[in-house]
């Protein structure tokens, strides 16, 4: 099914090489929409007036004792370079057991991004619903095309990306979109030893300075797109923020609005509201 009529938006249904989003997800993507191209081609208009420029992170499920649990603290690091970010992941007993600790991130509100981002420059969208790598981070890719206020987009996936097709979309929506290979080194992390109290503040045992210096450097392969840094130089900017508590600070004002926001009234996690 050819799902647009310019070769420009079809490169999003041929982003990945290997495979294809489903026929579900491109139809699912197509309902949500009155009209999924309009909304694409609006953006792409009105992305050069926005005053907002948001860094959007998608990232592929996050496996148990996975060293790309790394990523999810990619959003804090940003933000604390004054940086507006939205995040989002599948929902994974692995990142539960991170930030559960902090607020009920399985809990949904009824907030606009817009209000949170306003508030925070951060937000975290955990799905909970995806079958497939492809169909996530396309419905991911399609959603941030959308909004006028994404100007750089990360897809950190498993899967081989088709550049050409990249390059079509950067040019043609003026945005940019890295692809960060997820780590596929022999893990060191183990989810049931992490203690943030050692992870993000200055007293940490050997192991969990080795994991630290592990998050710090695949972040900053992120990070490094970000500022005007060379990778060594994020690197080092991320390491001191793991020990300065600057990332617990920042996850921990995060969490304390979501909070407050469940308490008033928010119900279970039903659908996903990028």
């Amino acid at each position: 099914m050819t799902m647009f009529v310019t070769k420009q938006l079809n490169a999003m249904t041929r982003f990945f090489k290997e495979t294809t989003p489903s026929q579900s997800m491109q139809k699912q993507l197509v309902l949500e929409y009155v009209n999924l191209e309009a909304t694409l081609l609006r953006a792409k208009v009105l992305r050069d007036f926005s005053k907002e420029k948001i860094a959007y992170i998608a990232q592929a499920k996050i496996g148990q004792n996975d060293n790309n649990l790394a990523y999810l603290f990619a959003p804090f690091i940003i933000a604390n370079l004054n940086q507006a970010v939205m995040y989002t992941t599948p929902v994974a007993s692995s990142v539960l057991s991170i930030l559960n600790q902090y607020y009920q991130a399985e809990r949904s509100t009824n907030l606009k991004v817009e209000d949170v981002i306003q508030s925070l420059k951060l937000h975290l969208d955990l799905v909970d619903y995806m079958t497939s790598e492809e169909d996530f981070l396309y419905r991911s890719l399609v959603k941030a095309l959308c909004r006028t206020d994404i100007s750089h987009i990360f897809l950190i996936t498993h899967l081989v990306i088709d550049d050409e097709q990249r390059n079509i979309l950067q040019a043609y929506f003026d945005i940019k979109i890295d692809v960060i290979h997820a780590d596929v080194a022999k893990s060191i992390v183990n989810d049931d030893l992490i203690n943030t109290r050692k992870l993000l503040f200055k007293n940490k045992d050997e192991w969990h300075k080795t994991l630290c210096m592990l998050f710090s450097d695949l972040n900053a392969n992120l990070v490094s797109q970000i500022g005007q840094f060379s990778k060594s130089q994020a690197s080092h900017l991320i390491e001191d923020m793991f020990y300065a508590e600057h990332i617990f600070e920042k996850l921990s004002v995060y969490a304390e609005y979501m909070q407050t926001r469940i308490q008033n009234g928010a119900g279970y996690r039903a659908l996903i509201t990028i």
